[in-house]
């Protein structure tokens, strides 16, 4: 039975308001009876706040549901394209944005490039830009979005929700949010893209029914998004799941950050791609990778992995067991029921699965490790901007 609450001041009317969506939105469709039944709020009390969401255009009714006996019970759902929200996922050379309804139904998506470097104030106006434009072609009103999500990679301070530093864009100190809301003219929330993933699993994903997972995203960076007890978890200053600066080489490479032999240095994108390209250039060919080949992009190197080149497989399997190292460390302690792999790992996994899961296996405690999920996202490169797009919807069911 869900939580009931009570009272009767404007507060908590919103919170029961939001409790009767998020039921609803679990069951996809509910009786009045069954609302009351399932909150313990009265009869009287649910058929007020389903009157008001109602005719706010949030709730619709569907049809008759079974009879129990009396007349048939009048159903309810959420009511599709009624309200919107739009997700950007802001990267080092590309812009995707997403925009869904309130019943987490995607209307469309879209990527804008750009050169490495941007400003905040370039990708400001671009949001703005592309937004009006989007809009205006699909004939959406502004009236009907509820928020506006941003993603971002990097640090960001929770209570102000500025941006600390986001190294991959050269950015430090920067009040995003409070820009793009102006912009656009609706609230607009910041968080990080290994958390905006999280969301997008926890909201649309594979861990829809998990409360305690992670969500790693390895890309030029590696990030963790946390779910601790069905919540997000940030930790006291908002940095939690930087796993990328994990260290799995002691006195190893230089990393960005200060230290060496981070995680990043050595499993990341960025750093995979460089010591297969170092090799390229010191002669190595192959039958996939022909002499005077020159340096491939990320696409090519995986593409040969699948076509046998030894190359391209050994990096990419080095990098799984660094990436096996960190998971042991989240499995010993944090105790999660499932780990999510994505953005470009889902383009190799197939590759490297083995290797990484037989690392987590001998570097972990046996039984924590014996009941945890390993998992590849379904949503690749899109999980971030996604995930952005379900914080405002999630906002009004409480979440």
């Amino acid at each position: 039975m869900a939580k009931k609450i009570t009272g009767n001041n404007q507060y908590l009317k919103e919170l029961n308001k939001a409790a009767v969506l998020d039921l609803i939105r679990q069951k996809k469709t509910l009786s009045r009876k069954e609302l009351a039944d399932l909150t313990g709020l009265s009869p009287t009390a649910c058929g007020s706040i389903t009157r008001e969401l109602i005719k706010d255009g949030f709730l619709y009714e569907t049809g008759q549901g079974e009879s129990t006996g009396g007349r048939k019970p009048v159903m309810l759902e959420l009511k599709p394209n009624s309200y919107y929200a739009v997700g950007f996922d802001i990267g080092m050379n590309e812009l995707k944005m997403v925009i869904a309804d309130i019943t987490a139904s995607i209307l469309l998506q879209r990527n804008f490039e750009y050169s490495p470097g941007i400003s905040a104030e370039k990708v400001i106006a671009l949001i703005r830009d592309k937004f009006f434009e989007t809009i205006d072609s699909e004939k959406l009103s502004t009236d009907k979005f509820i928020g506006c999500g941003l993603s971002i990679p990097g640090i960001l301070d929770r209570n102000t929700n500025k941006i600390i530093i986001a190294p991959n864009l050269s950015w430090n100190e920067v009040d995003l949010g409070t820009e793009v809301s102006e912009a656009l003219g609706m609230p607009a929330f910041i968080e990080n893209e290994a958390m905006c993933s999280a969301i997008c699993e926890h909201w649309i994903g594979k861990c829809s029914n998990i409360e305690n997972f992670i969500c790693i995203n390895i890309e030029s960076g590696i990030g963790a998004g946390i779910f601790i007890g069905d919540s997000i978890y940030r930790g006291y200053t908002g940095s939690a799941g930087e796993i990328g600066h994990l260290i799995v080489r002691e006195n190893g490479r230089p990393c960005g950050c200060g230290n060496r032999g981070c995680l990043e240095t050595y499993a990341s994108i960025r750093h995979m791609l460089e010591d297969i390209n170092e090799r390229i250039r010191k002669g190595y060919s192959s039958d996939a990778i022909k002499p005077g080949t020159g340096a491939l992009t990320w696409s090519q190197a995986v593409d040969a992995a699948y076509n046998g080149d030894e190359l391209c497989n050994e990096v990419l399997r080095k990098g799984a067991v660094y990436i096996g190292y960190a998971v042991a460390f989240l499995v010993n302690t944090l105790n999660p029921e499932a780990i999510v792999l994505g953005k470009c790992f889902t383009d190799y996994a197939p590759l490297v699965m083995d290797t990484l899961v037989e690392t987590v296996n001998e570097k972990s405690l046996k039984y924590p490790v014996s009941k945890v999920r390993m998992l590849t996202s379904e949503f690749g490169m899109n999980s971030s901007a996604l995930g952005a797009a379900m914080i405002p919807i999630r906002k009004i069911f409480g979440k």
